[in-house]
């Protein structure tokens, strides 16, 4: 089983997710990637979504020298449940109000009763990876201190 972890001080968050490479093996690849890299966002409770917390990454934001791959569909949903880790693809020019470039985002959903609909219109995301059963728990507390904290940054690091 491999993991990646999220990190979050102030809140205390710290969840390990297991890799689901077999469903979404390019999503996969792209979270290992970053946590490869220990990479850190900017990220919010999200508005549209529901109980999810939003981690954007434009193309910039990601680390130098990072791919930039189109990902494709796999093991996608619109409706993402309790403990998914959902990866978004954007394509350049694909969404108006975006930043120049691929956008990405990672929703962490600790509740059920998500779903991607944004104010221009219904997207899917991959599901990539879960909450471990034994971090959950915590991982929903901490999420939700998130939301009452307001913008915080996610780190992405090997579990």
């Amino acid at each position: 089983m491999e993991l990646v972890r999220f990190t979050e001080p102030r809140s205390g968050l710290s969840v390990r997710c297991r890799l689901l490479q077999d469903a979404a093996p390019q999503s996969c690849d792209f979270l290992r990637d970053l946590a490869s890299r220990g990479a850190a966002f900017e990220a919010a409770h999200a508005i549209w979504t529901g109980p999810e917390i939003s981690v954007p990454m434009p193309s910039a934001a990601l680390p130098q020298g990072m791919d930039q791959p189109a990902i494709p569909f796999e093991n996608a949903t619109s409706y993402p449940d309790t403990g998914d880790i959902v990866l978004a693809y954007l394509a350049a020019g694909s969404t108006k109000g975006l930043p120049p470039g691929p956008f990405y985002d990672i929703g962490i959903f600790y509740a059920g009763g998500g779903r991607l609909l944004m104010p221009f219109g219904w997207i899917q995301a991959n599901v990539c990876a879960r909450i471990v059963d034994e971090d959950l728990a915590k991982a929903v507390a901490d999420c939700r201190t998130i939301r009452r904290n307001g913008a915080c940054t996610i780190t992405v690091e090997p579990a």
